[in-house]
């Protein structure tokens, strides 16, 4: 379905009269996803996948004890690792798959920016996320175990979460806009979620001495986890381990720059490579 056959043309203005042109790509996006059924297929099964866990954490802390706000803790951690893949492969699919169904061509010949087109499908990517936080809630409450741990993990998870998932839905868009097709674009989303991810599993003995350490602090998605554990488990301060959230902004604000600033403006028909088509 192109631009023309979801919003009314004459209206989409990147200046002028009418509502903004990424508006109207947003809400148009936001339909696919969300009545569509994408999105909604990819929140069930993050709930299916966040209850396992939270079920399988459980019976563990009966065996072994684990703190409540340990229990927290991993929670959130695993709430963000899905909510981000949520972020990452929705973006991913953003423009290859419309390259691949044959409509990217009528949506950028549509009397607007590219620069709008791409932030109206970022802003839908990102929409997942609170839903996600926001299903979180009830297990942060009940591992919580009457304390007030819940509410730090939101606010904190809020944060730091959000700062991850909007640098990897850039990042899945980076991807989509140079990616021929659906398939390519979502392969190499995996593989870069993968390599990100892989890393925050490893043992504590394999992240010691200086490359150890240099790593852990280089990856946002470890950075960010160590940032919340830190301030969640051990009750340590921002001012204290503020620096941990260096990774995960600076990724976000190259993401997006390079979405942003390089690539957007050099959308084209066909998949690309720099200055060249591929």
């Amino acid at each position: 379905m192109s631009l023309e056959q979801s919003v009314d043309v004459p209206r989409v203005r990147s200046r002028g009269e009418g509502r903004p042109a990424w508006s109207l790509v947003l809400s148009r996006e936001l339909f696919e996803l969300w009545v569509g059924g994408k999105a909604i297929v990819l929140v069930i099964i993050y709930s299916i996948l966040l209850g396992v866990t939270a079920f399988v954490t459980s019976n563990n802390s009966e065996l072994e004890l684990i703190p409540p706000k340990e229990l927290v803790f991993m929670t959130l951690s695993t709430a963000i690792a899905i909510g981000l893949f949520i972020g990452l492969v929705t973006g991913a699919d953003s423009i290859s798959g419309e390259r691949e169904r044959g409509t990217l061509e009528a949506l950028l010949l549509t009397p607007t920016s590219r620069r709008q087109i791409v932030l109206g499908k970022f802003l839908a990517a990102v929409s997942p996320w609170p839903l996600a936080l926001a299903l979180a809630y009830p297990y942060l409450a009940l591992f919580s175990q009457g304390g007030q741990a819940w509410a730090r993990a939101l606010l904190w998870g809020a944060f730091v979460g959000s700062l991850l998932t909007l640098a990897f839905a850039g990042l899945g868009m980076l991807v989509s806009i140079w990616s021929d097709s659906n398939k390519t674009s979502m392969v190499v989303a995996l593989v870069i979620y993968i390599a990100f991810y892989i890393p925050t599993q490893w043992a504590g003995a394999a992240q010691t001495g200086v490359t150890g350490r240099l790593f852990k602090r280089v990856n946002p998605m470890e950075a960010g986890n160590h940032f919340l554990e830190k301030v969640l488990v051990n009750n340590r301060t921002l001012a204290e381990f503020w620096l941990w959230l260096a990774a995960p902004a600076v990724f976000l604000v190259l993401t997006l720059g390079v979405l942003f600033v390089y690539a957007a403006p050099r959308i084209r028909v066909e998949a690309w490579t720099g200055d060249k088509r591929a």
